[in-house]
This record gives structure tokens, sequence and C-alpha cells, in this order.
């Protein structure tokens, strides 16, 4: 059987990445923040699944499998899913991988993570291995590794209140990659710009730290301009204040040497903050669909909110 879907999953994807406009409506799709959210160790360059988050997963039986290509689409590696859901609410379900599923990859290059469902395309994740170290120390002869990606790119927004109003919490990914050279921790600041002028940013003294290791989820929230030493009294930057008309743009920095780290753009118009293309359903090829719900922070059951992903892309 897994001779059968190595010799058959590039030509499916391959179909995929052409278009499917058969495909069924509301085809399964992995919840793209715990995808992002997969454990790779950046010293060793393994990846280890643990567990996928679907998104319309199918009722009965799940028929799940993740597979590992480098740049020529042959199959590296290739991982099943338990059949029955460890949890399913609605159109959202937890299955688990049977263990062990995990795959360490040490030649640098571009490789595919995907995910088939019921044999079908469901969603991928591009990746980047980079060496960081020849292992040509005789004192530390080990090799290392770094991953790369989509945690550069891609950022979300969802939604917090503050004394009844909305008000949006952003999401990204920071990681050793964007530490200062010898350094172990290094502060971060968010700020807006709406049509090129500052609208927002986040407080100094509490936006997370970034940290060494592969690139790990930080959160932030955005206030109205102040100055240094006047924290305690900004304002909050609520939803109502996101939605003026115009060009938006998401830059992180770091904080002591202003040092860009990350850029995510997106437009509002008529307002209401316009969606990512790839998240709109029936967005083809399927495969690389991002459904705009992920797990509902701070709920100990499954459960989906809306999210707004955001990216470095040129908006007009």
């Amino acid at each position: 059987m897994k001779t059968i879907i190595r010799k058959l999953l590039p030509v499916v994807l391959a179909i995929a990445s052409a278009g499917s406009a058969g495909a069924r409506q509301y085809a399964p799709a992995l919840d793209y923040e715990h995808l992002l959210d997969t454990y790779f160790d950046n010293q060793s360059g393994l990846i280890s699944f643990q567990s996928a988050r679907i998104i319309f997963a199918p009722e009965g039986k799940f028929k799940g499998q993740v597979a590992v290509l480098d740049a020529s689409n042959k199959v590296l590696g290739h991982f099943t899913f338990y059949e029955d859901y460890k949890v399913k609410s609605g159109v959202y379900a937890m299955a688990l991988a049977k263990a062990p599923a995990d795959i360490t990859l040490t030649t640098p290059g571009v490789y595919t993570i995907a995910f088939l469902i019921d044999g079908k395309p469901a969603t991928r994740l591009p990746v980047r291995l980079v060496q960081t170290s020849a292992g040509d120390d005789p004192f530390n002869p080990q090799k290392t590794f770094r991953y790369d990606g989509y945690w550069r790119t891609f950022a979300l927004i969802r939604m917090n209140k503050w004394k009844g109003d909305k008000w949006p919490e952003i999401y990204y990914w920071l990681g050793g990659a964007d530490l200062p050279a010898g350094k172990s921790r290094a502060s971060q600041i968010a700020t807006l710009f709406r049509d090129g002028t500052i609208v927002a940013h986040s407080k100094r003294t509490t936006s997370d730290a970034i940290q060494p290791g592969h690139f790990r989820k930080v959160r932030n929230q955005l206030y109205h301009p102040h100055p240094a030493g006047k924290e305690p009294n900004a304002l909050p930057f609520l939803l109502k204040d996101w939605l003026v008309d115009g060009i938006y743009e998401l830059r992180i920095n770091r904080l002591e040497d202003k040092v860009a780290l990350r850029s995510y753009d997106f437009k509002v118009s008529n307002g209401a903050i316009e969606p990512h293309p790839r998240s709109k359903l029936g967005y083809e090829p399927h495969i690389d669909y991002i459904a705009p719900r992920v797990q509902k922070r701070g709920s100990s059951s499954l459960e989906l909110e809306p999210a707004i992903w955001i990216e470095d892309r040129v908006i007009k």
C-alpha cells in the first residue's frame, strides 16, 4: 500500500496544482495555524507529526495521510492517522498520527509537506531546510539545520474584547533566525501603517520576546500611538479603528536596533478587512486553500473561531 501511495502522490499533487473545478464543495482542509505549529527541530532537522486538525472533516472513518516530498516530488516519508477521530465537533475534528510519525531531513533544499484525505489532496506546506553549521568544529562536530518558510510571511488576526468592544489580536511567528548575532533574546514591536502613516503600535514593554530555536507563535495587540514611558495610559486600537478604508501594512521590528523582521499587508474597503484570496471558499487549487477559521483561543474543547489571514504581499 505504501508503495502505491509513493507512486501516486506526486501525480495527485500535480493534478491538484493544475486545478480541480470538479472537486466537491467544502472539501477537507487542515487548520493552517495548527499546521504552522507542527514540531520542527532546528538542530537535527527532525519533523514530528503528532496530530492534525481538520476543517470540513469527513463523516465516518478518517482516512488521512501526510507525506514529505523533495523538490523532485520524490516521497521521502509517509505517515497515516488513526481512523477514529480523537474528537469531533461539527465540521471540525482532530486526528492523531500513528506513532512514530517522524522524519529527519539533512539535505538542504525545498520540501513539501502534503496531507491527503480520502485519497485527495487537502493541504500542503512548503518548507526550506537550511544548514547552519558544517560540523567541522572538532569540539562540536554535529551539523545543525534550520527550517524556514511561511512563518516569515503569514500572520493572522483574531478578536478579543476590551470593555465590550472588539479588540483585534495579531499572531505571527518569530524565532532564532530573527535574533541579533550572539544574542539569545531580543524585544520586538509591531507598528501599523494606514496609507503610509503610523496609526497604531504595540507597547514597548509587553510584547512577547524573540527566543532561540524554531519559529514560535507570538501574540500582540495594538494601541494608539504613545511615547515611551506612557504605556499605562495607552488606549487600545479597537476594531472600529482598524476598519477605516485604506491600504495597511503591519511591520514587526526588533525594538533594540529597529531591524525590520516582518511586513504584512491588507486592505480595508467599505469598512471591512478584505479576506486573503486563499481564504475564499472554492479557492483553487484547493490544496493551497487556507481556511478563515482556527481553534478558539482559551477554549478547552475543539471549537472554531474566525481568523483573518494576512501576508507579505503587494496590494493595490
